[in-house]
Order: structure tokens, then sequence, then C-alpha cells
């Protein structure tokens, strides 16, 4: 780039897209338009505000796989977690870099992989986790068996630090608890990455469910899950919680005639929401809402 280039600040950015959505919208038609998903960089969301004021029936929302990531991410920064996914890591590393350990690491597992923590992937983390947990007691066969301690590799400082982490019974509990906290959001976040069917009836329930889950799952150690749980809804209800998710709960029917359709009435107050912000020329439509 010559000398003279100057980047593009996040204003200019914003408008760019504006104009780029505002030209997308009026070529399919306003109409015929109910919602844009962008990701959640600072000039995504500008744009789709600015679009919602532009377009009063259309709906900006960010994308919710890239939401449950970032609360993911947010997770990732407790201590105990950090420390869990770095000894996952440890582990992990150690036997993908040396040939005899994962040699001996497959025949333990029956050919089973472990997957490894990434570090720009944060709900991957989490699912590294349910992976070598699931390969516990494999792994520690492994290191407590005849193959491993008369093999050369034994003897190697690495590798009786390897031996001590795959053998250290924090790790293991720790690395249970948070797997049994984010089970119910990964699921989520499966669910909205998924293209089976379409999330915009499902992501509302499916949000609340993983929630009580997480409760239900620890209710008798409620101060292990509080972060967890403060870390979801400051993520829902700043980003990812809009009206368009309560109609779409709403007028699901497997959701509409459940019994636990009673906990969630205020759902009904978001469709009517929907509704009036869609019918918002429509006289006659918004007529027939009050009658």
């Amino acid at each position: 780039m010559g000398a003279g280039y100057k980047a593009p600040s996040i204003h200019d950015l914003r408008e760019m897209l504006f104009k780029l959505f505002k030209e997308v919208v009026l070529y399919i038609g306003p109409e015929n338009v109910v919602q844009i998903v962008t990701d959640n960089a600072a000039n995504y969301v500008a744009a789709g505000r600015l679009l919602e004021k532009e377009f009063p029936s259309l709906y900006w929302s960010p994308c919710a796989a890239h939401c449950i990531n970032l609360m993911f991410q947010d997770i990732g920064k407790l201590p105990e977690v950090k420390e869990a996914v770095s000894h996952a890591t440890n582990v992990t590393k150690y036997i993908y870099n040396h040939c005899y350990p994962l040699y001996l690491m497959r025949k333990f597992t029956h050919g089973r992989e472990i997957l490894r923590p990434a570090p720009t992937r944060f709900a991957t983390n989490f699912i590294a986790l349910q992976s070598i947990l699931s390969q516990k007691n494999a792994l520690r066969a492994m290191v407590t068996s005849q193959e491993w301690t008369t093999s050369a590799y034994a003897k190697e400082a690495k590798a009786k630090q390897f031996v001590e982490q795959v053998l250290n019974t924090n790790f293991w509990t720790a690395c249970a608890d948070i797997v049994k906290l984010t089970e119910p959001l990964v699921g989520v976040l499966r669910l909205v990455d998924s293209e089976d069917k379409p999330a915009m009836g499902f992501l509302y329930r499916n949000m609340y469910k993983a929630r009580e889950e997480m409760v239900k799952r620890f209710q008798r150690n409620k101060t292990k899950v509080e972060p967890y749980l403060k870390i979801i809804d400051d993520r829902w209800d700043s980003q990812l919680r809009k009206n368009l998710h309560a109609a779409g709960y709403w007028l699901n029917p497997s959701c509409r005639f459940s019994p636990e359709f009673e906990k969630h009435k205020s759902t009904t107050s978001g469709l009517i929401d929907v509704i009036e912000k869609y019918a918002r020329n429509n006289h006659e439509l918004r007529a027939n809402l009050y009658i």
C-alpha cells in the first residue's frame, strides 16, 4: 500500500456497510425483508441499527452462533477454566508431538482421537475438554501400563511431567465440572450452527432450557454456577434476546402447546411487538391486533 493510504475509520466502514445493506433491501423490497443477521463487530452493529431506523419494519440481529461463541470466550477467562484448558493443552500437545505416546494412546482409546484445544476457537476448547474427559480412564490406564513404564519415554523429564498431569485428580475434577456446566450451552451452539433446520423457532426455548439445566446440575453448589450464568445473561440480555426470538418461540407449535409455555407467557408481548413493527404502515392489520 502507498505511503498516503489511510485505513477507513469505524464510521466510514459503518456507512459503507449501511449503504450496501440498504441497496440489498431496496432490491429485494423492504416488505419482503423481516430480518438481517450480521456478526457482532462494532461496525456491523452500528450499520444494523442504522438499517432499523431506515426501515422501521425490519429487524437487525447479531449472529447467534457468534454471540454464543463470545459467551464461551468470556467463560474461558474464568481462572479455573483457563487452568483446565491449559492443562488439557499440555497433555494433548505431548501426546501428538511424540510418536510412541500417540501410538499407545490410540491403542488404549481403541483408535479414538482426542480433540485438541485451539487458542482462537473458544467453543472448541470446551468440546476438547469433553473429548479428553471421555478418555480419562484410557489415558490413566496408558500411563500406568507396563508398555509405558518400561519404555524409553517414561524416563524423560517431560514424560514424567506428562504422567503427573494425567494422574492429577484435581484436573479431572475441574474438567468434569466445566464439562457438566457447559454441555447445555454447547448444545445450543450446535443448534444455531446447524443447517439441518431453521433455529429461529427454537433459540429462545433452548437458551432458557440450557440455563435451567446448568442450575439443575449444580443445585447443591450454586456458587459454582453463578459466574457462568452471569456471563450468559449479560450476553443474552444485551445482544441476543430479541422480540423476534420470542415470536419464534410463540409460533413454534412444539413450544406453544407444551406445559412449559405457562412459564414464558411474556413471549406474547414480544409477538405483538413484532406484528406491530411489521404492520407499521398496514392500518387494517394494526386495527385487527386490538379487536
